[in-house]
């Protein structure tokens, strides 16, 4: 703290020249002037650091222990400024540009987004772009309450949204909303139906009805574990069967049978870099860019872009919309070349494999067969899989409503 006092009231380096320079010390300890950094010259000399308004007086009491004051150096912000005093263009220069930071400092040139995960930064951004908050926005003029409960209104995907601004930073801190589970309705009648063809292996029914028996081929659609219950009389009832509705659930392995199918081009198009190139320099300022070469257009028809750019970054890691970016543009040319008809088959296996492994989850393949066609400048691959798996889909069931009696 104290370095920075001392560098804005300014301080001056003198010499103390004498038979007795001691004195000169002394006498300054009497009188209360303060002094620092204090060198020894020789016997009769000595250097020490005073405060720039004490110079004068200073050199009054060097007078009264009889020695020399004499100057030979200074620093601080009064000696900068006196350095151009005689410089007018360059002290108005100064004075701008402290006048123009002044006043920069009072407009966002930087909008952070934290704690989003779900949401990207782009939504975000462009929902207060909308709203009027942006690089280039008056820091003075925004409300943060109001901005941010219509950012809300504008995005339910947030529960809690927060605009600190500091300067020419703005930090907009988000909690995203916690996505409530789907609520199942065990009182709506429910079917389990197969999701496809297939024989039984095996039922395993949580509630309801079992309707199918292992070995027994089913079609897609076909009720599999019933909402109804049946309830066998009691011996000592009158011999009424009672039913009931329930929300039926359960697993239902069987074997299936899938064929997927994949096609490939055997002729692919390949890249050959040509020579020459150019390289466009330009200066971005938010979303604002300058750029340094008339003829800027891409003009050399298929080629490649390489863009690299330098942001103005400062210190704390806050970067600025202002950077220095060269893209080169490299000319390629395109030629068609054949594929290999083992490669392709191998890449078009791999695909069905994975997409068969994504189908079944929990289930597995029990044989697979594989059929390979070539027309013309294609490649057809056919995957026939004998599978186990869960074909148990629930299916809601429509009410049903009672005939009305018709009158005459």
């Amino acid at each position: 703290m104290q370095k920075w006092v001392n560098f804005l009231r300014g301080s001056a380096r003198l010499e103390i020249s004498g038979p007795f320079p001691e004195r000169f010390l002394n006498l300054c300890s009497v009188e209360g002037l303060g002094f620092w950094k204090v060198e020894v010259c020789s016997q009769t000399a000595l250097r020490l650091t005073v405060a720039l308004w004490d110079v004068r007086r200073a050199g009054r009491l060097a007078e009264k222990a009889g020695c020399t004051a004499r100057r030979v150096g200074g620093g601080g912000l009064p000696v900068f400024l006196c350095a151009f005093r005689r410089r007018y263009a360059l002290l108005a220069g100064l004075a701008l540009s402290a006048l123009t930071a002044a006043f920069l400092s009072r407009f966002i040139l930087v909008v952070k987004v934290t704690g989003n995960d779900a949401v990207p930064d782009s939504v975000i951004l462009t929902e207060l772009e909308e709203l009027g908050f942006h690089f280039g926005t008056y820091g003075p003029t925004v409300n943060e309450r109001d901005l941010a409960n219509r950012m809300l209104e504008a995005l339910p995907e947030l529960s809690f949204l927060a605009i600190n601004i500091s300067g020419v930073y703005a930090e907009v801190v988000v909690r995203e909303a916690v996505e409530v589970p789907e609520v199942r309705d065990e009182d709506t009648p429910t079917d389990v139906v197969a999701a496809r063809d297939g024989v039984i292996v095996d039922v395993n029914a949580f509630s309801g009805s079992v309707s199918v028996a292992e070995g027994d081929a089913v079609l897609a659609g076909e009720t599999l574990i019933s909402h109804l219950s049946v309830y066998e009389p009691a011996e000592w009832s009158d011999g009424q069967t009672f039913t009931s509705t329930t929300h039926a659930r359960g697993e239902v392995w069987a074997l299936t049978e899938r064929t997927l199918t994949a096609k490939t081009p055997l002729r692919a198009a390949t890249v050959g870099v040509a020579s020459g190139g150019k390289t466009v320099y330009s200066l971005r300022l938010g979303k604002n860019v300058i750029k340094f070469r008339q003829n800027s257009s891409n003009s050399m028809g298929n080629c490649d872009k390489i863009k690299k750019a330098w942001h103005l970054t400062l210190p704390g890691g806050i970067v600025l919309p202002l950077a220095w970016e060269a893209e080169t543009l490299t000319p390629y040319s395109e030629t068609v070349a054949a594929v290999s008809a083992a490669s392709a088959e191998g890449y078009l296996k791999a695909r069905l494999e994975s997409r068969l492994t994504a189908i079944l989850g929990d289930g597995q393949v029990l044989g697979r067969s594989w059929t390979v066609t070539k027309d013309g400048d294609a490649l057809t691959v056919t995957l026939e899989a004998s599978c186990l798996e869960d074909i148990a889909k629930e299916e809601t069931v429509a009410e049903e409503t009672e005939p009305q009696e018709e009158t005459e």
